[in-house]
């Protein structure tokens, strides 16, 4: 407690995870305002190096983010609600194909298993899958108000990110009022906190893009029909590691088995999106995180864990950021307890 500066630092994080525990709904599209901020300030920063004023980079790095985000709505959005209809509808199809598929590798492979027991197990997961089904159309149902406030967002996003580019560095200032003025710990959390998550948080959009655009085109050529669905959800895993990989992999391989059967088309697709997972895994993210901090990735997983329980599908993406800063503070804290201690004589 003699330690003011560290006594800042922990009092500091704790209001950031107290506003974020209490009010984290509220401040979901703020912070989602500060991701887009993120990844657009590169390309502002590039523009400004030409000389280039920054309200003009800013409306033009606005204006042109819009188009693309138009573009995707006109011709990406309408044929994945049309994937995703077609596969919900053809969800009896795939249900009895799945039957038929697990029957015959128990024919071809696992002789030895009780075929009763299997009959069982087929029949408990269709009841499931009718489960969800109905559970899901109570949602969506249910979820009405919540698409009204997804239209408000929608509108506020964009506002929010104009102000965060244009404004950053009075933004920054007026919140340097409310800092002590002996901060030099907090400035040097900020410091390093501040290029660990601008890193993470453009590198993992980059690598979403490049992953799901090689998984679509391989899916494509080979001739799948959910070839976009599939490249969506893998671009969309990449921003929870390493439970992402796993969870995407299951409807990859089903829509592969449901598509191609036991074949050598399904090899050839399970292949490919294998090598995608590999390449990305040793070629994309060691090139885009090279500044990004070192956390193990038990570390990795504890904090997805412990974040997703306290913020849901918010905290999951938001779990690195917050380590990071978890182990910038505690970084701080041990040196500054090494440095405490007496020297030995």
């Amino acid at each position: 407690m003699s330690d003011q500066q560290l006594v800042m630092l922990l009092a500091s994080l704790f209001i950031i995870f107290a506003l974020l525990i209490i009010l984290g709904d509220v401040l979901a599209p703020v912070l989602f305002a500060i991701a887009l901020a993120y990844v657009l300030d590169d390309v502002i920063v590039i523009l400004r190096r030409f000389r280039v004023p920054r309200i003009v980079a800013v409306v033009v790095v606005l204006c042109g983010a819009a188009l693309l985000v138009l573009f995707s709505a006109l011709t990406v959005l309408p044929l994945l609600t049309d994937q995703v209809g077609k596969l919900v509808a053809q969800a009896p199809q795939f249900v009895t194909a799945l039957r038929d598929a697990i029957q015959q590798f128990h024919a071809n492979y696992v002789s030895w298993m009780n075929p009763e027991y299997l009959q069982q197990l087929v029949a408990n997961a269709v009841n499931k899958m009718q489960e969800w089904g109905g559970a899901l159309l109570s949602v969506s149902i249910a979820s009405i108000p919540g698409l009204i406030t997804l239209l408000v967002y929608i509108i506020l996003v964009p506002v929010l990110v104009f102000f965060l580019l244009k404004d950053k560095t009075l933004i920054v200032e007026w919140a340097q009022r409310f800092l002590p003025q002996e901060r030099s710990l907090l400035q040097r959390v900020w410091g390093e906190v501040d290029i660990q998550i601008g890193n993470y948080i453009r590198g993992k959009f980059w690598e979403s893009v490049v992953v799901a655009f090689a998984m679509w085109l391989a899916y494509e050529l080979m001739g799948h029909e959910y070839a976009l669905l599939l490249g969506v959800l893998t671009g969309i895993s990449v921003w929870i590691p390493y439970v992402g990989a796993a969870v995407v992999t299951i409807p990859v391989v089903l829509l592969s088995l449901f598509q191609w059967g036991w074949s050598e088309a399904m090899l050839y697709g399970l292949l490919a999106y294998t090598v995608i997972q590999l390449i990305d895994a040793n070629v994309i993210v060691p090139w885009m995180f090279s500044e990004m901090v070192n956390l193990h990735p038990i570390a990795i997983i504890v904090a997805v864990l412990v974040f997703g329980s306290l913020w849901g599908v918010l905290g999951v993406f938001i779990a690195i950021p917050m380590a990071a800063l978890v182990q910038s503070v505690l970084t701080i804290i041990f040196e500054r307890k090494k440095s405490a201690e007496p020297m030995p004589d």
